[in-house]
């Protein structure tokens, strides 16, 4: 995976061992979890064709990328600043949830140790930020599926991200961000119970 740069959307934020193989994980998986780590990027000018050429289209990608096209980048950029950049309405990391609003906290620690584990590197970005929990989780799936991340769901994700989900989807304006949220539980539920996909 290539390293991501503060405000670039295309780019992954982990760097990844040179031996990283996926071939064996369902490729609409994996572009779904990258999917959304880049929904939660900063936009940009480039940020609408970007979303457009992405493997991964969900249902309601569509009206929202109308919706997008309609505003100017401002207000988009507006809307990302509202709800992820401090003070936000629902901060897009595990330790404002879990430890009174402080980032970088005792889960960014333990993520940045479970990440080196592993032979990632995240760049640029706190090792609690979901875009980079959203990387490792296309990295875990790659590697062993439903398994792998059953446990980092439990270990990094069970006891902060309903609260996010219920955050973003209750204080976005943009039907963008809401079918982020959607997205991301509709994600983890194909990913936590494989036994019920078709």
């Amino acid at each position: 995976m290539r390293a991501m740069m503060a405000s670039s959307v295309p780019a992954f934020i982990m760097s990844s061992p040179a031996t990283e193989t996926n071939s064996a994980a369902p490729s609409d998986i994996l572009a779904a979890w990258r999917f959304c780590a880049m929904a939660l990027a900063e936009p940009s000018n480039e940020s609408l064709e970007l979303l457009q050429e992405q493997a991964h289209h969900p249902e309601w990608l569509a009206p929202a990328l109308r919706e997008l096209a309609a505003l100017p980048l401002d207000a988009w950029q507006g809307e990302h600043t509202r709800l992820f950049i401090f003070p936000a309405l629902c901060p897009p990391f595990a330790s404002a949830y879990l430890e009174e609003g402080i980032l970088n906290g005792h889960r960014a620690a333990a993520l940045e140790r479970f990440y080196g584990d592993l032979g990632l590197l995240p760049t640029g970005l706190p090792a609690d930020y979901l875009g980079t929990i959203c990387e490792c989780a296309a990295f875990l799936w790659g590697q062993g599926g439903s398994e792998v991340l059953q446990g980092f769901y439990h270990d990094t994700l069970g006891d902060w991200l309903d609260r996010f989900l219920g955050d973003l989807t209750a204080q976005s304006e943009l039907l963008f961000y809401r079918g982020l949220a959607q997205e991301l539980a509709s994600l983890l539920y194909a990913c936590l119970t494989p036994e019920l996909r078709t």
